[in-house]
């Protein structure tokens, strides 16, 4: 099919009754999570396809072979391998969204629901599978403190972390406690000169109500975390950690022992919530159904951007239909394995999106806002590599926008790109916020070039790092089972294995994010053969997997210097689309 903008289309009668037809199959639904834009059902085109039924039942295979190797007491496997074989032969689309995000609950019923002996307990969940490489940093206090301020800048969420320029007026940290942690031979205030300390707040989360699991009240703290680079150093180091929004609320640091270790285990709980509600979740998943719904009902099946975005919103409602009727459902695993009710969390989302400006989404604008550029300053492998990422994204729409669009005149001149901008944005339509109208080429290269990124290098970087971190327990879960302590914490192990989950929701939210970083259906810039049938497209294509491939190698000099792995943005690895 020869693709056209409007204006230029012999045929806009044909046109205009294929979106006619189109918007009563992509309709709007607002039910959940409540106020964000979802579609109100799954046209049979968007569902799953045979190869995504067969890339799912092979990652829960492996599950169940790790799953009946485990040696626990009390854990009895049973029937599982036979279960899961059962239920995933010849599944179909249908029975993939009523089970795909059920199992992780079923696997982890072979659990007994008791808490955990000790936070080395959770060792045992990686029988068959190779242990992540943060768990080897747990057998070294110092190697600990640097994985914990690594994993702001190159974990599962380095969207929370910002340059510190000032003590904030809630946070009780005075320059003597930075020195007593930071040595004589520096000071707070040629930290913050020197572009040098940064904080990560979770002030979203103050007062969000918490629920139960197994009956169990379960806790979130909304910390406030100091972390610097030393001088002469540009490696991050954990300074203090605030458990709560206001200075009267405990405050520890690295030499606080077992209690420094319990303020760190909130605040990635925290940081977990926030990676799923936010950063995941709300800023990636609900983003792109938006674009998705948007783009079927106002742009044709010609029209050249619905050609290119198609491949970037390929199986994403889908995924998120799934997610919205059971993963993020009452009764999930989101409400199971995260800290607040399911209403709350959904909350957090629909809170994701309200200070989400899609004209402010760019990684250059987020980074530039956060004070996160002077490379001089601070390591921080994020940022390094999602800007390579992005530039080639930028090229490559800019190159394929050019063959269709000559002047700022096609782009105001096309009204069915105009009509999808305004739908972003409106009450009635995607619910957006801080959509940019688009009159001139590079705004809509901009607009466009936000979108990819978002549907491929800024959902992997937050999806595939997930089992990395999140896989085991004591690094990274989503609830304290006590309450958040007060500075009377004593300083013994038993303080932290008491907040830790039992082993029942805890393998049921891993078995969750080893599926979620396991599943990959597609590869950025790479594209299906004829998809685009155009010359001058297809020529835009191969110029990007060019600069991917050199991106790739880049990335992979940089790995030898990490300290721990930061694969998550090698083009290689990152998706097309929302898939998973």
């Amino acid at each position: 099919m020869d693709l056209h903008l409007p204006h230029r289309d012999a045929g806009p009668a044909d046109r205009e009754a294929r979106l006619e037809k189109k918007r009563e199959q992509y309709r709007f639904a607002y039910d959940w999570p409540p106020g964000v834009a979802t579609s109100a059902e799954l046209p049979k085109q968007d569902d799953y396809s045979k190869l995504y039924l067969l890339e799912s039942a092979k990652v829960y295979f492996d599950v169940g072979v790790n799953v009946a190797a485990m040696a626990i007491e009390g854990h009895q496997a049973g029937e599982l391998l036979k279960l899961l074989e059962e239920r995933f032969r010849d599944m179909s689309a249908k029975a993939l969204h009523e089970h795909v995000f059920r199992t992780p609950r079923d696997v982890a019923a072979t659990l007994p629901p008791r808490r955990p002996n000790s936070w080395d307990e959770y060792r045992a969940f990686f029988a068959t599978w190779e242990q992540t490489p943060v768990i080897a940093t747990y057998d070294d206090e110092q190697m600990r403190n640097e994985s914990f301020a690594w994993q702001r800048v190159a974990g599962v969420n380095p969207m929370v972390l910002r340059r510190c320029d000032a003590i904030p007026d809630n946070l009780g940290v005075d320059a003597a406690l930075f020195q007593r942690v930071m040595g004589e031979n520096d000071s707070l205030d040629a930290c913050i000169a020197e572009e040098r300390l940064y904080i990560a707040d979770y002030a979203i989360l103050d007062g969000v109500p918490t629920g139960k699991t197994l009956n169990i009240q379960k806790y979130l703290a909304a910390p406030i975390a100091l972390f610097a680079a030393p001088k002469g150093g540009r490696r991050l180091l954990p300074v203090a950690i605030q458990l709560g929004q206001t200075p009267d609320a405990a405050i520890f640091t690295p030499s606080d022992g077992w209690r420094w270790r319990v303020a760190m285990m909130h605040t990635r709980i925290a940081d977990a919530n926030v990676h799923e509600g936010v950063a995941h979740l709300g800023r990636t998943h609900m983003v792109m159904e938006a674009v998705k719904l948007c783009m079927e009902r106002q742009l044709d099946e010609k029209h050249p951007l619905h050609r290119l975005l198609d491949a970037h919103v390929e199986t994403t409602l889908a995924i998120n239909h799934s997610a919205k009727t059971s993963l993020i459902a009452p009764d999930g695993t989101v409400d199971h394995c995260f800290a607040p009710t399911i209403e709350a969390f959904a909350g957090v989302v629909k809170k994701a999106l309200d200070t989400y400006p899609i004209s402010e989404a760019t990684p250059r604008k987020d980074l530039e806002a956060r004070g996160l550029m002077n490379t001089e300053a601070l390591d921080n492998p994020y940022r390094d590599d999602v800007l390579l990422v992005f530039e080639a994204v930028e090229r490559f729409v800019r190159e394929y926008i050019s063959v269709f669009y000559e002047s700022d005149a096609d782009v105001t001149g096309d009204l069915e790109l105009q009509a999808f901008v305004r739908e972003l944005g409106a009450s009635d339509g995607g619910r957006l916020t801080g959509v940019p109208s688009v009159d001139t080429v590079d705004e809509l290269v901009d607009l466009i070039a936000t979108f990819v990124q978002i549907a491929g290098p800024g959902h992997s970087a937050v999806n595939f790092a997930q089992f990395p971190y999140m896989g085991f327990v004591p690094n990274m879960n989503g609830a304290s089972y006590e309450p958040v302590p007060g500075a009377d914490l004593p300083d013994e192990e038993a303080s932290l294995t008491a907040m830790l989950p039992p082993l029942r929701p805890a393998l049921e939210g891993v078995t969750m994010v080893y599926f979620l970083s396991h599943v990959r259906s597609t590869k950025l810039g790479h594209y299906a053969p004829f998809h685009f049938r155009s010359h001058q497209a297809s020529k835009a294509v191969h110029g990007f997997q060019r600069h991917l491939k050199s991106i790739e190698g880049i990335i992979d000099e940089r790995e030898r210097d990490r300290f721990l792995p930061y694969p998550f943005l090698k083009p290689s690895l990152v998706l097309q689309s929302i898939s998973i």
